[in-house]
């Protein structure tokens, strides 16, 4: 019985995952293509459109996970999501890319900016309880960080044409309802990982953190990919970082704000702080502005070391 039940819930958790991945994929290419269209450069469009395409994932999550009152899941899922964004995505961008250069003054004029926003979480959480002014402070510290990076890059915040309505109504719609697919597809995927976590005696902040975690980070990693082999690997940088910083003020932001986020901070703080020193390490590719295939191979090893020391922290 235990195993049939394992077999239900893991063949609903892998076809939402499939209908997540999909839509993601799907949103983050019609508004690159819209972004492009409209004249905004790689960076800005890998800092803040893609990367807010494609934490899409955990934003919805986040909200699905609010309404139904599991804080675990949402704190697990954002320091999984960073820490799979610096070392898994970037370190198999690298790899793939085998050496990639990295252009453009927002990159490294805002390093401390991405540092202070990747450990907001652990501000904000470390007596283990988010409220609703802390979940608007993080909203607000995503909205400054934004303008300061369009102010930082000065033209790339113009759009240098404009696109009519009635050529991309279409596109609208069709967005639309792949976002709603994507909502109801990560309702699913929740439902079916804790379910899974219940029967199997998982810690639901592992759970979100491993398995969500790595779940809504797949489309991070088809954009990146697809950046690196198309010649954009400018995109590629702005998406991980992006995406670091909206996962950690706007998603967890948002999250507060619908339903104020209670946990045990113990294990939290602990993963928290890993998330930041992986970030500094990313980080410290930017500053140097490269990064090659060997520490690309690094990073991998430095989440396997999470994952391990994860392991042993919930099952020895």
């Amino acid at each position: 019985m235990v195993v049939t039940d394992i077999f239900v819930w893991t063949s609903l958790a892998a076809a939402s995952l499939l209908i997540i991945s999909n839509s993601a994929a799907y949103i983050i290419m019609a508004i690159s293509d819209y972004a492009k269209k409209t004249g905004i450069s790689d960076y800005l469009i890998g800092f803040v459109v893609v990367s807010l395409a494609t934490s899409l994932p955990e934003l919805s999550t986040a909200i699905i996970a609010s309404v139904t009152n599991s804080s675990d899941l949402i704190l697990g899922n954002i320091i999984g999501a960073n820490i799979n964004d610096v070392t898994i995505v970037l370190g198999v961008t690298a790899i793939i890319g085998k050496k990639l250069f990295i252009h453009g003054k927002v990159l490294t004029k805002t390093v401390f900016t991405v540092l202070f926003m990747s450990a907001l979480p652990l501000i904000v959480g470390v007596d283990g309880y988010v409220s609703r002014i802390e979940g608007i402070f993080c909203i607000l510290a995503f909205i400054f960080y934004i303008v300061r990076l369009i102010k930082k890059e000065g033209k790339l915040g113009h759009v240098k044409k404009q696109v009519l309505l009635k050529d991309v109504w279409v596109d609208m719609l069709v967005i639309g309802g792949t976002v709603a697919a994507l909502l109801l597809s990560t309702n699913w995927l929740l439902i079916s990982t804790k379910r899974i976590g219940e029967i199997l005696h998982i810690n639901p902040f592992f759970t979100g953190m491993i398995i969500i975690g790595g779940a809504t980070t797949v489309p991070e990693l088809i954009v990146n990919l697809k950046s690196v082999l198309g010649g954009t690997s400018g995109i590629a940088f702005g998406d991980v970082l992006g995406s670091v910083v909206a996962n950690s003020s706007l998603v967890l932001g948002i999250a507060a704000v619908i339903q104020p986020i209670r946990f045990i901070p113990g294990p939290f703080i602990t993963s928290a702080i890993f998330m930041v020193t992986t970030v500094y390490i990313a980080l410290l590719f930017i500053m140097k502005k490269s990064i090659d295939w060997q520490e690309g191979i690094g990073l991998l090893l430095i989440y396997a070391t999470f994952l391990v020391r994860e392991y042993f922290t919930y099952f020895s």
